[in-house]
């Protein structure tokens, strides 16, 4: 399931940068897609990308040491969990294991490991921005192991 070889098109940051940039939640739809954000490890590494589908699909992302990570995932299990799994230019793999918040924007939370044993925390949804930002906050950040990350 992990597609191990990445795209060609993916490979040049500029080009997957851009395709951060828009994504429309659309309810029951194969065209969905959320904002996808991780913390990984506690060196103040973080992952920014993309879920795509519905009930399944795939996750692309771009660390913020500039490899390009890509994967599936699939919400199937029991209990309203699921599972992810991706790999990264690196060679870095991870598995994460989710909990559907709700469903219809998207919204999931997680936790797994990558191969190097460091520690995933994974939110995302259409309303990411919103759940990340803290009451009383200037804005949204990812509540890493190493201190909050700001995020936009």
């Amino acid at each position: 399931m992990i597609r191990y070889i990445l795209p060609a098109l993916l490979a040049a940051t500029p080009a997957f940068s851009q395709d951060l940039g828009v994504c429309h939640n659309i309810p029951y739809s194969t065209g969905n897609c959320v904002r996808v954000l991780a913390c990984v490890g506690d060196q103040g590494l973080w992952l920014d990308g993309k879920a795509r589908g519905w009930d399944q699909g795939t996750v692309t992302a771009l660390r913020n040491d500039n490899v390009v990570c890509q994967g599936t995932w699939d919400s199937n299990g029991p209990l309203g969990t699921g599972r992810s799994q991706i790999a990264c230019q690196d060679g870095t793999s991870a598995n994460v294991i989710y909990y559907n918040q709700d469903n219809l924007t998207g919204t999931v939370s997680g936790q797994g490991l990558d191969s190097k044993d460091r520690r995933i925390q994974v939110w995302t949804g259409e309303n990411v921005l919103q759940f990340l930002t803290a009451p009383g906050a200037y804005g949204p950040a990812l509540p890493c192991v190493a201190g909050d990350i700001p995020i936009s």
